[in-house]
């Protein structure tokens, strides 16, 4: 009977622990977090994780450790609306449409991104998500501009790095408990670059300016007349991996944190940028002006929730690849829905950059505007890339040998380019009978918003 008793009694403890089992195995699991990270105006040539000499991004080369790194991803467009909605539609700029326009009233033309469009913050935030945004472009990414789209929270201000990984990690600790996505957007690789001294990366430091040094190779060099000043180039160079320095430092804390609030194993991390920038390349200085590989060649990251083994994909990638990218690293019906409604992933489909005109700056400067009256569109056949210029000066080149583009092969190999030419003008007409058509208006520009645009130099 004390047996039976004995074994009575163990019997109950076992069914209470199978029970706490069963009910454990039956709830859910939190879904994983997702933070994208866009550092504006970032080379990836300008990274060590990318081949880069000098010793500019320590903890992001760390995270890369831990992470897959796309070594052939593209922007979009070389500047900041139209690549950053292509990095949340999936969508090409031709399809979306948020990008420049050319007015004979010689004003800013920038059409938003169109309300029809879907997200990816709107489906993670229409599936359970909370959703917020932290954004040191407080000029393109204003709200007139639409891409707040699906955010519950929008936070634009102009601040450097420290400022904005600090309001991130707050914000993630009061939203620690329940799924997140969280956009951030750095300005410190923009102008006017971050130039606060980082011990031991120059033997001088980069001179500390408001734009003056930029300012002047501008002047310099976008006549495209004359040889670039090397070593003004040299100082400009130096002040943007300063930006980049001090970005990686607010980088590193930011995972530090993420970590510190038990985070970082449960959140799938993307790091890239919408575009990088040129220093005297192709006799041109910033971005916006044009696709080569310069403004076009950008870092992409990924670490799943709890990665701990590199990876390298040689794919070719595009910013219309982040949302698929996010979706494959969720699981269950949400992985599906979302993988339908993203489905371009690297090397699933043709790669495309455009650029339609610039900024109203340049494009009606007397002094270089000529340069830039012209659509351009790329499209990538790795190793080559062919662009195609609404002025009929149509580019080829070989990247694999030839990476700054210095040798237009168009002569030497014209049935290359008139199938690549027939590849991109196919590959519009197919996705443009699939998109919704709307009759959009430009932006409208208060003084707030143009006060913003003549602080990063896009008006006069």
């Amino acid at each position: 009977m004390a047996c039976f008793s004995y074994l009575s009694r163990a019997c109950v403890a076992l069914a209470v622990v199978l029970a706490a089992m069963s009910c454990a195995c039956a709830r859910p699991a939190k879904a994983p977090n997702v933070v994208l990270i866009v550092v504006d105006t970032l080379r990836a040539d300008h990274l060590g994780c990318y081949g880069y000499p000098r010793d500019t991004s320590p903890h992001i080369d760390r995270f890369a450790e831990q992470a897959t790194l796309y070594t052939r991803a593209m922007a979009s467009a070389p500047w900041t609306v139209p690549s950053h909605a292509s990095m949340f539609t999936g969508l090409n700029p031709f399809e979306h449409g948020a990008h420049t326009c050319k007015l004979e009233t010689q004003e800013e033309c920038v059409f938003p991104l169109a309300q029809r469009h879907t997200t990816i913050a709107e489906a993670l935030r229409e599936r359970g998500y909370r959703t917020a945004g932290f954004v040191a472009n407080a000029a393109y990414m204003h709200a007139h501009y639409q891409l707040d789209q699906g955010f519950e929270e929008w936070n634009v201000g102009n601040a450097y790095a420290p400022l904005v990984t600090s309001m991130a990690l707050r914000w993630a600790e009061a939203h620690r408990s329940e799924p997140f996505f969280l956009f951030l957007n750095y300005m410190d690789t923009h102008r006017v670059y971050n130039t606060s001294p980082r011990p031991g990366l120059l033997d001088e430091p980069a001179v500390r300016d408001s734009g003056a040094l930029l300012d002047a190779l501008v002047e310099a060099v976008l006549p495209g007349d004359r040889e670039v000043p090397t070593d003004l180039a040299q100082k400009v160079i130096d002040q943007y991996d300063t930006g980049i320095a001090n970005v990686d430092e607010s980088l590193g804390v930011l995972l530090d944190g993420l970590r510190d609030l038990d985070l970082l194993d449960g959140t799938v991390i993307v790091l890239t940028s919408d575009h990088g920038e040129y220093l005297g390349e192709h006799l041109l200085v910033e971005h916006s002006k044009d696709i080569y590989q310069q403004a076009q060649w950008v870092p992409l990251i990924v670490r799943g929730a709890g990665q701990e083994r590199p990876q390298r994909s040689g794919a070719m990638a595009s910013s219309t690849d982040i949302p698929h990218l996010i979706a494959s690293e969720l699981s269950g019906p949400l992985r599906e829905e979302l993988l339908e409604l993203f489905p371009n992933a690297p090397g699933n489909h043709v790669v495309i950059s455009e650029n339609y005109y610039t900024r109203s700056n340049d494009l009606y400067d007397e002094r270089w505007g000529h340069r830039f009256d012209r659509v351009r569109t790329a499209i990538y056949d790795w190793p080559h890339k062919y662009i195609r210029s609404s002025d009929g000066r149509d580019e080829l080149y070989a990247l694999d040998s030839d990476p700054l583009e210095s040798v237009n092969l168009l002569a030497q190999d014209e049935p290359l380019a008139r199938r690549l030419a027939a590849e991109l003008a196919s590959f519009q007409a197919e996705r443009l009978r699939n998109v919704e058509r709307g009759s959009e208006e430009p932006a409208e520009l208060n003084e707030e918003l143009r006060e913003q645009l003549r602080s990063l130099g896009y008006l006069n």
